[in-house]
């Protein structure tokens, strides 16, 4: 949550229930310079004015007045790679308070937790050495690559954006890869086979892949080029019989059952789905699902 001098404020903490503490104590954080730590607990059953939790659980709020750092470089940095959609963590130390940038690739300065917070996409607060750091994890957006532009991918487009997904659809055929089909236009379109359309796109682990067209010269050599890709995850339409048959072809090419465990295919969670509309919400379910368990 963001906090202005004037009391300006945008995104939240609790959904409502100590906001107005946070806000306070935010104010006298930029009037003061020093940051600060607040606790909450639930609210006892005896007071209805007492500041806390009405559903329950503990909360723990930093509450910084320059939460980047005094080093305007520091900042550049941090917007620039925030712009340039570079994997970034910021390592915040409570105490003492300090900071400093952290990019994959580089030396972890705390033995192996900073890599192992981005790996999981996942900002955390940890110990080392009797030492508190926070470290926010600044991952790269997340991209749904849709092939075939179909008419599943036209809802699928649209949920995906909801959640803050860049959306590319790759599809070979020119008459279904138009942004007129698309209420909510992709990010990108790629008109291009799908060895060709995965050179210029990147393969990374910040890809959520769906495969859709039910053409095989498609989708088989879209499923065997991702399953040698990073992505992290790959999904397939299809008939519980046309995934049989599909890992059979890919088993002939070399494919362990271990790599072919990696698609999921019927595509989406099992809700009944018979409309696109429905399909995609299925679809994207699942891929939520995904990309959440790898945060755990």
């Amino acid at each position: 949550m963001g906090v202005r001098e004037d009391g300006l404020v945008c995104g939240s903490v609790s959904g409502g229930c100590v906001e107005t503490a946070v806000i306070e104590a935010s104010i006298a954080a930029l009037s003061d310079g020093k940051p600060r730590e607040l606790k909450f607990e639930a609210i006892s059953e005896d007071s209805i004015w007492e500041v806390g939790l009405s559903c329950g659980g503990q909360i723990q709020i930093w509450v910084d007045p320059d939460p980047v750092g005094l080093n305007p470089e520091q900042w550049r940095s941090i917007s620039a790679r925030v712009t340039a959609d570079d994997p970034t963590v910021l390592i915040t130390s409570l105490d003492p308070p300090g900071k400093q940038i952290w990019s994959p690739g580089e030396d972890d300065p705390l033995g192996g937790a900073v890599q192992n917070a981005y790996q999981r996409r996942s900002s955390s607060e940890i110990e080392v050495e009797g030492k508190r750091f926070f470290l926010n994890v600044l991952a790269a957006r997340e991209r749904l690559l849709i092939v075939g532009s179909v008419h599943i991918a036209v809802p699928l487009v649209k949920f995906a954006s909801l959640l803050g997904f860049e959306t590319v659809v790759a599809d070979p055929r020119s008459a279904f890869a138009s942004t007129d089909r698309y209420p909510t236009s992709p990010d990108r379109i790629v008109v291009a086979w799908p060895e060709e359309a995965f050179k210029q796109i990147g393969l990374t682990p910040d890809t959520f892949a769906v495969v859709l067209t039910h053409d095989p010269k498609i989708d088989d050599v879209a499923l065997a080029i991702l399953l040698k890709s990073p992505v992290a995850y790959i999904g397939a339409l299809g008939s519980r019989v046309t995934q049989a048959k599909r890992k059979e072809l890919l088993k002939g090419l070399g494919f362990t059952d271990e790599d072919l465990a990696r698609i999921h295919g019927p595509i989406g969670l099992n809700i009944g789905a018979k409309s696109p509309e429905e399909i995609a919400l299925s679809i994207m379910a699942e891929i939520v699902q995904v990309r959440r368990s790898r945060n755990s």
